[in-house]
């Protein structure tokens, strides 16, 4: 299966951008953000990220905020 990346990625250690289609999640893997990767996102897509991961009320932060809480809640 295959999803259409939101943004650039790095996922396994390949890059994609955005528009691409990149392999789903296998059984085990994960997507791996880096602070690079969460410092260039949109903030659309850092509320749409937050909300994934259980950050309530994403949409009330700024971008700048939600990159702030991302990094942390991902020990970046």
């Amino acid at each position: 299966c295959y999803m259409k990346a939101t943004h650039t990625i790095k996922y396994n250690g390949k890059w994609y951008n955005a528009g691409q289609e990149v392999p789903e999640n296998k059984p085990g893997a994960s997507f791996s953000y880096t602070k690079t990767d969460i410092n260039r996102m949109s903030t659309a897509d850092l509320q749409t990220l937050a909300s994934e991961n259980g950050i309530a009320n994403a949409d009330s932060f700024s971008g700048a905020d939600l990159k702030s809480m991302l990094i942390e809640k991902f020990n970046l």
